[in-house]
């Protein structure tokens, strides 16, 4: 399964790269610090199944970026707060929410 990370922040980017990579069935094919880079590259690469996103991104959350797509991946939500996994789940396509740091056991 095709897959990108969008994190504004490096050390959770490197992570979940880690621990996508220790996961036969997931293809890391980019990682983006920016939401607008990453819409960029899924309007060109449309075989991507699954997103790692991260929440509170700064002037683009991850809910803006779920309602700006046309078509949309499934979505593992990865964030700091709790708070926001009732509204999580309120979009069809987001499948589980992780919480950071994110830990080898919870993936």
């Amino acid at each position: 399964m095709k897959c990108i990370v969008i994190d504004d922040e490096e050390l959770p980017r490197v992570v979940l790269r880690q621990l996508i990579e220790n996961i036969p069935d997931l293809q890391l094919e980019g990682t983006f610090n920016s939401p607008l880079q990453a819409i960029r590259f899924l309007n060109q690469n449309e075989d991507v199944q699954l997103i790692f996103l991260d929440v509170n991104m700064p002037g683009f959350s991850g809910f803006d970026f779920i309602q700006t797509l046309k078509t949309m991946p499934a979505v593992i939500l990865v964030t700091a707060d709790k708070e926001h996994a009732i509204t999580a789940f309120e979009y069809e396509n987001v499948v589980d929410y992780l919480l950071k740091p994110v830990q080898k056991e919870r993936f």
